[in-house]
């Protein structure tokens, strides 16, 4: 069956957060619970998937703290476009990444990875990124991969100029877009694409498969988990290979007698 493009994606307007604060023992897990209530009261049938991303952009600055801005990037047919935003600098920055056709949010999305960046002290395969985004005042970047249907993928970008970036923000933001991931599944479903659905668990897969390649990178080169990421990356464009045949070559070699 054909390639089923997703409808009513143009991103007209900026996403509002909504009003409200969190509720709960602790911030990470009331915002994971939160932010799963809401998308579940989404009704697909009267909601296009272009206004689920908008809510679940919406959904990130309201919920996580420490949060400017915030986009979800969704690539179709190898083309990336941004579909919701919460202001401008948001689409400034991801737009300059597909100019120059790579970045995070490229990455993120091509690959299922969640990529972490301190503009201030990146000097890895970002370095020219970094700088631009230092320029506008953001200090942290925070771009997760959400695997969707065939011939598209998606990553939910996070633009912030705090100081810091704790690893419960980290932890909170990838639990939101795992909840936008499941409700993106979703509507594939209620939009009749469940021949898309394979393409999504071949998605999953894959990421399984670069975090244990970037396991054995990471033990064999005494490197952090971005370094690893970066080697998989380097070895892909050296190659010509897809990143997930990388990780599977890598995991075949450490594994072999």
């Amino acid at each position: 069956m054909s390639q089923r493009p997703f409808p009513d994606l143009t991103p007209d307007e900026p996403s509002t957060p909504p009003d409200g604060d969190p509720q709960g023992a602790s911030a990470e897990q009331s915002v994971g619970t939160t932010a799963y209530a809401e998308l579940l009261a989404i009704d697909l049938a009267s909601h296009q998937v272009g206004a689920v991303l908008r809510r679940i952009a919406g959904l990130a600055v309201k919920m996580i703290p420490g949060i400017d801005d915030a986009s979800v990037t969704l690539i179709e047919r190898g083309r990336p476009r941004t579909v919701a935003f919460t202001g401008p600098l948001a689409v400034t920055l991801d737009e300059r990444q597909y100019e120059a056709g790579f970045g995070p949010c490229l990455d993120a999305a091509r690959h299922g990875q969640t990529i972490v960046i301190d503009t201030r002290t990146e000097e890895g395969v970002y370095a020219d990124f970094a700088r631009l985004a230092r320029r506008q005042g953001i200090k942290h970047v925070l771009s997760i991969g959400m695997p969707a249907l065939q011939q598209t993928s998606g990553g939910l970008n996070i633009y912030s100029a705090a100081e810091a970036l704790d690893e419960a923000t980290v932890d909170t933001t990838t639990a939101l877009a795992g909840h936008a991931a499941v409700t993106l599944y979703n509507a594939a479903l209620y939009a009749g694409a469940q021949d898309e659905v394979a393409q999504m668990k071949q998605a999953m897969t894959s990421r399984a498969q670069i975090e244990q390649a970037k396991g054995v990178i990471m033990r064999e080169y005494r490197c952090s988990p971005d370094k690893a990421f970066s080697i998989l990356v380097e070895l892909s464009s050296h190659s010509n290979r897809k990143l997930r045949d990388v990780a599977a070559s890598v995991i075949a070699d450490a594994t072999s007698p």
